[in-house]
């Protein structure tokens, strides 16, 4: 069995806990987060700050519950340049997911329940796909994006890093998600999301520049 820690002891820390005690294979140690020391969150221990990370054995398992994808990443950057060990950033699947034929995932990756991945679909590193999302075949996703709950993503779409897809969107089929995007809850996309665009409705507008 594996030790984890959670780090980020907020609402996705909660999910993230959830998830983890779904699988069998992982011991949960608890959570670090600069901002709850000494409190306990759903139960279990937050045990220190981030930088406490540099004090657990070297195999320990690491787990983001951030969901913002700015944040997660500064984070990240921090934990390998400033407390660098061999840390494990595993992918942690619940075993719900239907993982369909040809379907890759970097490390990193949180896949909470009922998300369904069709062909031949390549997804990055440190994406977080939250309960009942679907990803259509020959999907292209990079890293650190947070797809919130039932988020429908159709063929051949491809998203780049750091954005945010809302409760309940849709993205048609051919679609190109640029970088750091925000995607409103319940939109539905049917052209191209340029890097930077925080875009909401049906159809969805881009609303401004990020």
């Amino acid at each position: 069995m594996k030790q984890l820690v959670i780090i980020g002891a907020g609402g996705h820390g909660k999910e993230v806990a959830f998830l983890t005690e779904r699988l069998p294979e992982y011991e949960l140690l608890g959570f670090l987060d600069d901002n709850k020391v000494g409190e306990t969150v759903c139960g279990i221990s937050v045990l220190g700050k981030i930088k406490d990370i540099q004090n657990m054995p070297a195999e320990t398992c690491i787990a983001f519950g951030i969901a913002n994808p700015n944040f997660k990443f500064e984070v990240y950057k921090k934990i390998i340049e400033k407390y660098c060990g061999s840390y494990e950033f595993p992918n942690l699947i619940d075993p719900t997911a239907l993982i369909g034929i040809n379907v890759e995932f970097g490390e990193g990756n949180i896949v909470m329940p009922y998300t369904t991945f069709t062909a031949d679909i390549a997804i990055g590193g440190f994406n977080m796909i939250n309960i009942g999302c679907t990803i259509g075949h020959d999907v292209k996703m990079k890293d650190f994006n947070a797809l919130y709950p039932s988020v429908n993503v159709s063929g051949n779409v491809h998203i780049k890093s750091k954005s945010e897809i809302g409760v309940g969107s849709q993205i048609i089929q051919n679609i190109h998600i640029g970088e750091a995007t925000i995607i409103g809850a319940g939109s539905v996309i049917l052209k191209d999301v340029r890097d930077s665009e925080k875009v909401v409705g049906v159809p969805g507008r881009v609303i401004s520049g990020r």
